[in-house]
Parts: structure tokens; sequence; C-alpha cells
């Protein structure tokens, strides 16, 4: 088998799914109707909720997804063997994170656009919302952190990338300023162009690198995103994430076309194992694999995204099905691609050298500098590619950072209304900064790539309750839920699990309290939750059954 067979079986198995899966739930399960009015058009306020192109809001969602977490796991998973990875990025983007997305999408639109944590409340009562605040909060920040961990290490270890991808923000605000006056501008042209600045600005970078410390980028992070989640949407999140959604275009065709010469070459063998069962030091291959990979696959994250800014943004029910389940697509097959730079791009001698022992493994240089193999395959010199791959991972690294600021500002507000908390706390600005405080305690502590299994098990038990809501709100509709309660029988117990096993294994042995402290909460309101869900099945059942019989 060679890399050019993942990429044959994922594209088949993705194009099907979405032909024909993707249409059964679209018309079966959530009947999207074209004709309802959308919580953007209701509510539209210019800032949050502003209908939008259908293209403009796959690009926002598609970004805001997939960040650099399906990157950072099929790499950081490539040490238990191809097999396991590819099998997991491809059914479980398939048949648990699309559909996971796309419910969590729908049921968004039909609650006024609410986060998932507020209509959540509507489903399972006020208990369960209180609950999965905390859980969600406790994702937002994890995620934050570790992403401002992610873009710190990517620009003080590639400094030729900084340039690139800090040109794209001014270059992204003309944009959106030129659409929001109604100039006639070609949003994809002007994309194209802003991708070509960027582009020209790597160049730059190769020959006036800018090389700052880790800690400094932390900080300049810190900062930025206070400003970055105050801006309105059109302002900068939507186009430069259309920006992003161009460039993750040209990437994925640049790798895809460098795996095709690569292998009529003749040099696209497998470097790694079908199967490493017990790596040195590694956690156990169930369930770390699929807590590891995250987001290739399904990500509790993308409910977040998904009840967050991109409801507020869709014109038409009906492009629910592309935005929701189509960009788990296109995400997991760049996690195809990102597993592709591990296990084919280093070559035997590279996966040796990195994956001999966990922790090893550095997840940007194998990106980059695995994936310039591919590059170089079409004439591209190496040190172009590699700061060109690095250019896509912190990009889609700011836009996830950006987002997760922004939702947990949503979040604090959400919080502070429903709870009927000083009205202060709903300022737009001053809502920042109780999520931005815990984010910087996280970012500043050294904690590094420590947090990414803790942020991994958290991310998948809200993808799980997610599922779950999802099942108990098709219940009481009386449609069929199996498509999404089994894929929350497997995803409850894989990330319980994983986060037992991280608190009581990891964690606790190295001190790290404030993370057993996260762990544990999480933990606990998964249960709590579950055992919500369970008593109102059982009630909405009997209720159901009366109805029935009368």
């Amino acid at each position: 088998m060679n890399a050019l067979l993942f990429i044959v079986i994922a594209l088949i198995c993705y194009i099907l799914a979405y032909r024909f899966y993707a249409k059964f739930l679209s018309e079966k399960i959530w009947k999207l109707d074209p004709s309802r009015k959308t919580p953007a058009q209701e509510f539209d306020d210019g800032f949050e909720f502003v209908p939008t192109k259908k293209h403009i809001v796959l690009g926002h969602h598609f970004t805001s997804i997939a960040g650099a977490a399906p990157i950072v796991g099929p790499v950081v998973a490539a040490i238990w063997g191809w097999l396991p990875a590819l099998l997991w990025i491809i059914l479980g983007t398939i048949f648990l994170g699309a559909v996971h997305d796309f419910g969590s999408l729908v049921i968004s639109l039909r609650h006024q656009g609410r986060g998932i944590a507020d209509y959540l409340q509507d489903i399972l009562g006020r208990r369960a919302m209180q609950l999965m605040y905390l859980v969600v909060f406790f994702l937002l920040v994890l995620v934050t952190a570790v992403f401002a961990h992610v873009i710190a290490i990517l620009a003080s270890s590639f400094p030729a990338a900084v340039y690139s991808v800090w040109i794209e923000i001014p270059l992204a605000m003309i944009i959106g300023l030129m659409i929001r006056k109604k100039w006639k501008v070609n949003i994809v042209l002007a994309s194209v162009v802003a991708v070509a600045i960027m582009y020209f600005f790597i160049w730059i970078g190769t020959m006036y690198p800018l090389e700052l410390t880790y800690r400094t980028w932390i900080w300049i992070l810190l900062i930025y995103m206070l400003f970055a989640a105050r801006l309105p949407v059109w302002l900068l999140v939507q186009p430069r994430d259309f920006i992003n959604g161009i460039q993750l275009i040209i990437a994925l065709v640049v790798a895809s076309l460098g795996v095709l010469v690569f292998t009529f070459a003749g040099e696209a063998e497998l470097a790694a194992p079908a199967i490493n069962w017990a790596p040195e030091g590694a956690p156990p291959i169930w369930p770390f694999v699929m807590i590891t990979i995250a987001c290739g696959a399904i990500s509790g994250w993308h409910s977040v995204v998904g009840s967050g800014t991109t409801p507020k943004q869709i014109e038409n029910e009906a492009h629910a099905r592309p935005i929701g389940y189509g960009a788990m697509l296109g995400e997991g097959y760049l996690a195809v691609i990102a597993l592709l730079t591990a296990v084919v791009g280093l070559g035997a001698v590279g996966y040796a050298e990195w994956y001999d022992v966990w922790g090893r493994a550095a997840w940007p240089t194998i990106w980059a500098e695995g994936g310039s193999t591919f590059v170089a395959a079409l004439g591209i010199p190496a040190i172009y590619g590699a700061a060109f791959l690095a250019v896509v991972a912190k990009s889609f690294a700011m836009t996830t950072l950006d987002s997760a600021m922004r939702f947990t500002r949503i979040a604090v507000v959400e919080f502070s209304r429903t709870f009927g908390l000083p009205k202060f706390l709903q300022d737009r600005t001053i809502s920042l900064f109780p999520g931005w405080i815990v984010i910087a305690l996280l970012a500043l502590s050294g904690y590094g790539m420590v947090l990414w299994p803790l942020f991994g098990a958290t991310n998948q038990i809200l993808a799980a309750l997610a599922l779950l809501a999802a099942s108990i709100f098709l219940f009481s509709l009386r449609r069929p839920t199996k498509h999404y309660i089994i894929p929350f029988i497997i995803m409850i117990i894989t990330s319980m699990v994983a986060m037992a096993w991280e608190v009581i294994n990891t964690h606790i042995p190295a001190g790290n309290w404030p993370l057993v402290i996260i762990g544990t909460i999480v933990f606990l309101c998964g249960i709590g939750i579950i055992i919500i869900g369970y008593n109102t099945w059982q009630t909405k059942k009997k209720e159901l059954d009366t109805t029935a019989s009368n």
C-alpha cells in the first residue's frame, strides 16, 4: 500500500458519504426546509447575526472547525501505525464526526442560533444546561490555550512563516470593509490576490525571518485575541476564513499532486508499520488513537462552532448540509494528508527517529518537513515548501484561536443572561475577560502539549453529549435516533475512559492539580448529563406511549 491509495480510498468514501448518507440525513432525519426563516434573518444585528452567502459561511465554518487540530492529531497518532489512524479518520468522519456536526448545526438553527449549552435547556432541562456550560467553558479555555501554544511553537520554529500569517489580518479586514460597503468586489478573486500576497511574504520571511521567543509569542497572542474577538464577524472572521479556505484548497491540491508525482516516481511507500500496539511510553492504543486524532474524525469543538457563529450567518436552512456535513469531510481529508506526512513523507529513517518513544514526535517539524517532501516532488525548494506548510498550519490555528475566544465571550454572555448575573457581564468587552484570565494562566503555565490529551478527552466528551442531545431531540419528534444514539454510545465510552486514564495515570502522578481539577469536573459533568438524559428519555417515552394509546 502506498500514499496514493490513501487518497483514493478517502476521496471515494467521502464523495459517496456526501452523496447518499448526508442526503438521507438531510431529507429523512432533519427534514431541512429552505422556506424556514433562519436566526440570521430573524435577528440580523450586523454584529453576530449576519445573513451571509453560502460559500462565505462554508469558508468560515470549514476553517473554524479545522484549525490545526486535524494536522496535529493525526501526526501524533501515527506512533500507533498507519492503519488505526486511517480507519478512524475515514469511518469516524463519515459516521460520527459529520453526523455530529450536521445535527448540532440544525438544532441550533431550530433554537434561534443559541449555543449548545443554552439550547440544551429546552431539550434536557436547566440542570443539564448548567453542567454543559461548565464542559463548554473548560473546552473553550483548553482549546484556546493549546492553540496559543501551537501558534507560538510554529512562529518560533518557523520564523520565515511569520510575516505571511500576520499580513493576512489587514488583508482580510480590507476585504471585509469592501464587502460591507457593498463595493463591487469578487470575493474569490480578492481572496486569491490576498493568498498571493501572503505567499510573497513567505519569500520575504525566508530572507528576513522574524525570530522571537516562545513566551514573547504567547503574550502577543494573548493580547491579539482580545482585540480580534471584539470585532464584528464581517470585519475579520468571515473574510479571513474565506481566504484560509482558498489557502487550504491550494494546500490540499499541491500536497495531493505532490503525492501523485511522488508515487509515480516509486518513492511513496509507507515508512510506518500498519499497527504498533505498544509504543514506548505511549498511553493505550484504545482509546487514545481516537482521542489524539480528535478533530480529524469527530470533535465537540465543532458543536460549539455549529451553535456559535455559523448558525448566526446561514441565510437558508438547506445550506446546513454542505456546511454541517460537507465541511467535516473536508477536514477528514486534511487529516489524511497530515497522516501521510508522517507515515510516508518522513521516510523510514525519519519515522524511526521521531516515533521511537511517546512525546518525541515534534508535529510542526513532521508536518512541515514531511509535507515538504511531497511539495518538493513538484519542483518547489524544500525551504519554501516547509514555510508554505507552516503558514497553512498557523493560519488555521489563528482562526481557531479567534473563534474560541469569541465563543468564550458568547458563553459568558449567555450564562450571565440565563442566570440573571449583573448585566455588565453581558457587555461585549467585559465578557471577554473571565475566560481570558483562565486561558492566560494555562497558556503561561508551561504545560504545552501536555494539554493535548486533556483537551482531546474534554473535546470528545462534549461531542458525545451533543450526540445525546440530538438523539433526544429526534426522539421527541418521533424520528429515527439510531444514527445518533450509536455514535453517542461509542464516543461516551471512549472519551470517559480516556479522561479517567489521563487524570489518574498522567496528571495526578505529575502533580498537575489544575488539570486534575478540570478533568474531574468535566468527567462528573458528563456523568450528570448522561443521567439527566436517560431520565428525560424515559419521561418522553412514557409521554409518547400515552399519546399513542389515546
